[in-house]
């Protein structure tokens, strides 16, 4: 079993964070590991990804679980990718931190089962605020949002499409089940 990358960053990040102050380069990989785990759980429509890094009780998983749940009802997954992250500040007190960061994201739909691409593709650019709240000895993630308005790449998402094209997004190609 290979193990990815990430892992020894989130094992490191965690003997770390057991010692006190919660410094920017281990406020980034908490960062980092919650946006790489949310990412696969978009790539592969997979709600129960997120119970690893969002608090049981949070927002954010509401929200993120509606979201997931939304493309796979249409037959589609969230192609994303983080391509940049700078931490811009790290504010901790007791069992709450908070974390804000600068990021630009690059997205696109993909058909479920076929990989064929749905709409355009979207470089966005984020500021946004993490919440992590530390639950059994490790950071979770509580809520996140919009510290500043997004920047969008893409004019139209999928399920804003009129009824025909919205219908060919979740109809499988024929002869295809």
């Amino acid at each position: 079993m290979t193990l990815r990358p990430w892992f020894y960053s989130l094992i490191l990040a965690a003997l770390a964070l057991g010692c006190g102050r919660v410094s920017d380069r281990q406020a980034r990989a908490l960062v980092t590991r919650y946006n790489e785990v949310v990412s696969e759980a978009y790539r592969k429509n997979d709600i129960l990804l997120i119970d690893a890094v969002v608090g049981p009780n949070a927002p954010d998983g509401r929200r993120l679980t509606g979201l997931i749940g939304v493309h796979a009802d249409m037959g589609i997954a969230l192609d994303a990718h983080l391509e940049s992250l700078e931490v811009t500040s790290v504010e901790q007190a007791g069992g709450d931190l908070r974390v804000r960061t600068r990021e630009q994201w690059r997205y696109r739909d993909l058909r479920t089962g076929t990989g064929e691409q749905v709409g355009e593709a979207s470089v966005d650019r984020y500021e946004m605020t993490y919440h992590f709240r530390k639950l059994k000895g490790a950071w979770m993630v509580e809520e996140i949002a919009f510290a500043a308005p997004p920047q969008v790449g893409r004019k139209e998402v999928p399920w804003t499409m009129d009824a025909k094209d919205a219908h060919s997004i979740v109809t499988p190609p024929p002869g295809k089940p």
